[in-house]
């Protein structure tokens, strides 16, 4: 939901602290210092996107919103425009923005890992057409377009908010896109909590507030004997579960401050969000005490109480609760979906702080597991136990190794005795599946926003269904196969059908069980095939109820605090194992079955027969007649004018301290303009910029394409700056500046490859840069030198330069409270080789790191690092050295010659602080201690050798809600010399 402002969970956010960093720059420009300074601030803020080189696009426009959409989801990109223009106004008087809200919207269909998410840098919306998965969100909502759009143009509105003058008005004079970002610098959880907050106000019943296993988690939090402060609502947790926190306690605070007058208002958030665009550098602490009229600390107080008080009543009012027996659990893992192996066996799925994602055996009397096999699988942890309990079918994302934003669902099948693993489709694009009663494999695909019943054949998945408005859930054959069970989602509701297993080709679906005003989640048969086992959310939290095939009878198994779900019955029918949600994880427990005890759901609730809705068949629609209107081939250059014209300013002035001797060559202050801009694609992105000083015109332009796989840029520049130099005057050696002349071109590719993402990852990043420069002195303090020198150095110095990069890292892996990698290898080197010069040296380097990261302790996530390094150039400073040498040598320059180094690093974390002040922008995520030793020697000569060993403590936090730092503080023991040096990093 932006870079990422996204449906589920915040992936990477580099946009945003470059839109920080812009900010920065424009508004104050560079510092006066001893070497030319220019001013920027968008350099790398576009981007391209290398995207499918098979998928196309059509342009759709409209007012005001122009849809670019990839041929074959033009059903969801008309959902989802009809979804953005209903709730257009609503969500403007929301925000308080009195703009149209105009902004691309691009629809995307390649990926089956869905999102949405706004961006400033082009400003526009990008929505991927399949669904997500995750019924919080989705379970209630008539569509995935009916709920991502509305609240994908929350944060559009977000961005747009233009109070009247101050910091972003300025901005937006002359880089709209920047004041958006500074406006998308609030607390993410307040951004999120306004985006949920609207999304669960557009359908009734739909969106997360709605949603029990949303609420359920804010529920656990604050009855928790540590709940949640305000500051770890709105910000991103680091280390802390759950970690769409800021998604839950943001929405659970925005809804209690709007419901604190009769009346709902979002007055405050009008008030608060104005303050924050005019002066955004205050903290947003200010800005809600300007909005709430209470300082922080008692909207702290005050929101903590309010919403205890209630969640205790809600408790107090629900009880006794089931007391049920806890297989496994403590906080931090996480047991989804169990299938009992046998009487003492359970199968689950496993994640958490300190254990490698996967499935494992688990014995229910002790809780000790074993593993199977570590394994990655999709959101909805919907897999399914082989009808002979020897395998498990499960689908992952499978990356495309070119493309970085594709990844497809793909089934495999993971054998129990050994844990080996067989991909069974190959772009299948299908999840939840499980084997029919013929043996052959049923799944859910992917199909638009929507999915199909498909059966998989030859490696390919084909579909049996042929419906709309519907998704699959789940399918789910009896034991005996004479029943299949299939939990389907009609335009948000979604109940329980069965299908006759004799109509294999083209499955007659009839509607079977539903709870009024509720939702049925997870089913799965007991061994009999007479009890079917369900979650759903009737009368509030999730609980586990079993459906009675012969007495045609709803019970009621569990009553919990919080919630219940993913139930199975016991081989014996003597216990129900299933998925208890406390704070911070989901144990496994378990309960007798004894359903004649339980109570029955009365009949008025239980939906049976024709009740539910039944699934549309599809209706036969081509893309001109999709309601998107006439459409045109996308065209970037269409979208190619500026998206930023700002000033440029360049700095080369006198240092007041300097004797008047010294004085002799100095820019002076440089005046000029810079652009920017990229297409919605990210097909295209250019900038430059150009200034006026010392008598002569300079700049840069760099344009780069994202429409090729190595996405190459091409830079050409004429820059100016000057240097130090040593002069005798009157017999005395006098520090003096010269002009130094800079003009070249360079055309540099890169081409990232993903190898392998699962558990462990390998990838592979690949670049060349070749430039061809020119350089030469200029100015009057070359008066001053013999006229055959300054002949010399005023004459133009040519050289043609490779610079080649690699990285490689080789089953890598860490786990979420991780600091550094528990396993894998990471291989880096770069090298500087000029191919050929005139009138200059040959510079030649090249530097190699080997860095192995081993699995000490998974439980107290202690980090080791080995490397090992190699740098050999014929001069120095060919290459920044100072990361290079060890600890405490950060001054030492290192010259021609080859070296080797040393060294292993210990990271220990000692507090997930995950909290910090909602008045001051400081957010703290861990401190830790470190240890190191390094020693570094020159091969083949005797030059000296530098060794270090120390120790530090580091803090990760994160500043101004976006920009992240790790700061390491240490003292080094250089061996050579045998003194002491703090060491900051």
């Amino acid at each position: 939901m932006s870079w990422g402002f996204e449906a589920v969970s915040a992936s990477d956010r580099w946009g945003l602290v470059w839109a920080m960093v812009a900010a920065m720059s424009l508004s104050w420009g560079a510092h006066p210092s001893a070497a030319q300074q220019v001013t920027q601030g968008t350099d790398d803020v576009y981007s391209v996107t290398y995207r499918p080189s098979e998928v196309e696009y059509k342009t759709y426009p409209g007012d005001p919103f122009d849809f670019i959409v990839q041929e074959g989801t033009e059903d969801s990109a008309w959902r989802i425009r009809r979804a953005l223009e209903r709730t257009r106004d609503g969500t403007a008087a929301l925000m308080g923005v009195r703009s149209s809200l105009r902004m691309p919207v691009v629809v995307d269909g390649f990926s089956d890992r869905s999102n949405g998410f706004v961006t400033p840098f082009p400003f526009k919306q990008e929505i991927e057409a399949p669904s997500l998965r995750d019924d919080a969100l989705v379970a209630r909502a008539s569509s995935w377009p009916a709920i991502v759009g509305p609240h994908e143009l929350v944060h559009a509105a977000q961005a747009e908010i233009d109070s009247g003058f101050g910091y972003g008005s300025v901005l937006r004079f002359f880089a709209p896109d920047v004041a958006r970002a500074s406006n998308l610098t609030a607390p993410r959880g307040v951004l999120e909590g306004a985006a949920v907050y609207r999304e669960s106000r557009i359908e009734e019943g739909a969106g997360r507030l709605n949603a029990p296993l949303f609420t359920m988690k804010m529920r656990a939090a604050m009855l928790s004997d540590d709940p949640w402060s305000l500051t770890q609502m709105l910000e991103p947790p680091g280390y802390t579960q759950p970690f769409n926190r800021f998604y839950i306690g943001g929405a659970h605070a925005f809804e209690s401050w709007a419901e604190q007058s009769d009346t709902t208002s979002t007055s405050f958030f009008r008030q608060a969000t104005a303050l924050h665009h005019q002066f955004p550098f205050l903290g947003f602490g200010v800005s809600l005490w300007s909005g709430l009229g209470e300082p922080p600390g008692r909207i702290a107080d005050d929101l903590r109480s309010t919403l205890r008080d209630a969640y205790q009543r809600d408790l107090d009012r629900r009880r006794p609760f089931t007391d049920a027996r806890r297989i496994a659990g403590q906080p931090g893992r996480n047991y989804r979906r169990p299938y009992w192996l046998d009487e003492d066996t359970l199968v689950a799925y496993l994640h958490g702080y300190d254990v490698r994602r996967g499935f494992y055996r688990v014995d229910v009397e002790s809780g000790q597991r074993s593993l199977i096999r570590v394994q990655s699988i999709t959101e909805d942890y919907t897999y399914s136990l082989s009808r002979d309990t020897s395998a498990l079918y499960a689908s992952r994302y499978v990356p495309n190794p070119w493309v970085p934003t594709q990844d497809v669902a793909e089934a495999e099948r993971v054998r129990l005795s050994d844990g080996a693993a067989t991909q069974i489709t190959d772009d299948g694009r299908v999840f939840a599946p499980v084997e029919a009663p013929d043996g052959s494999l049923w799944a859910v695909q992917n199909d638009g926003a929507f999915s199909q019943w498909a059966t998989v054949q030859e490696d390919s998945a084909t579909a049996l269904t042929d419906f709309e408005r519907t998704r699959f859930k789940q399918i789910a054959p009896s034991p005996a196969g004479h029943e299949i069970a299939v939990l389907l989602n009609v335009e948000g509701t979604q109940r329980l059908y069965r299908a006759d297993p004799s109509g294999q080709k083209r499955p007659r679906l009839r509607p079977w069980l539903g709870l009024r005003d509720a939702v049925l989640y997870d089913i799965s048969w007991g061994p009999a095939g007479r009890y079917l086992l369900f979650a759903a959310d009737l009368g509030g939290p999730v609980n586990v109820f079993a459906f009675d095939t012969q007495e045609r009878n709803v019970r009621r198994l569990t009553n919990v605090r919080f919630g219940a779900f993913e139930p199975t019955l016991s081989p014996g029918r003597e216990s129900v194992a299933f998925v208890e949600y406390r704070h911070e994880r989901h144990e496994l427990a378990r309960i007798p079955f004894r359903p004649q005890s339980a109570p029955v759901v009365d009949s008025a609730q239980v939906i049976l027969g024709e009740q539910s809705p039944q699934p549309p068949s599809r209706r036969v629609q081509s893309p001109e007649s999709s309601g998107l209107g006439p459409g045109r081939s996308y065209e970037a250059w269409r979208h190619l004018a500026p998206r930023m014209v700002f000033p440029t300013l360049a700095f080369d002035l006198e240092e007041a301290d300097q004797p008047e001797a010294d004085r002799f060559e100095r820019l002076g202050m440089g005046v000029g303009v810079g652009v920017a801009g990229s297409d919605p694609l990210g097909r295209w992105r250019y900038r430059g910029h150009g200034f006026w000083q010392d008598g002569r015109f300079w700049g840069s332009a760099t344009a780069q394409t994202g429409r090729w796989l190595l996405r190459p840029s091409l830079t050409a520049f004429n820059t100016p700056e000057t240097l130090p130099v040593r002069r005798r005057v009157e017999g005395r050696t006098r520090a003096a500046r010269v002009g130094f002349e800079e003009r070249g071109v360079s055309l540099r590719m890169r081409v990232p490859v993903r190898l392998r993402s699962n558990v462990y990852r390998s990838a592979l990043s690949l670049s060349l840069g070749a430039e061809y420069r020119q350089t030469r002195y200029f100015g009057s303090a070359l008066r001053t030198l013999a006229a055959d020198r300054a002949t010399r150095l005023r004459q133009w110095r040519d050289r043609a330069t490779l610079l080649p990069r690699a990285a490689w890292a080789h089953r890598v892996q860490q786990n979420p409270r991780d600091l550094v990698p528990n396993q894998g290898l990471v291989v880096q080197t770069r090298a500087e080789i000029d191919a050929w010069a005139r009138d200059v040296p040959a510079s030649r380097a090249l530097m190699s790191e080997v860095d192995a990261y081993l699995p000490l302790s998974l439980r107290s996530h202690t980090g080791v690092r080995l490397g090992v390094g190699v740098l050999s150039q014929n001069a120095g400073a060919v290459l920044g050295t100072r990361q290079f040498v060890p600890r405490g040598y950060e001054d030492v320059s290192l010259g021609a010659g080859s070296f080797v180094r040393l060294g292993a690093e210990v990271t220990q974390p000692l507090w997930y602080i995950d909290d910090g002040s909602t008045l001051v922008p400081f957010y703290a995520k861990a401190l830790y201690g470190y240890g190191f030793g390094q020693t570094l020697t020159e091969v083949g000569a005797a030059g000296p050798t530098y060794s270090s060993v120390g120790a530090g403590l580091g803090l990760q936090f994160r500043f101004f809600y976006a920009l992240e730092f790790d700061l390491q503080i240490g003292a080094a023991v250089r061996l050579e010399p045998g003194d002491l040096d703090l060491v900051w990093r």
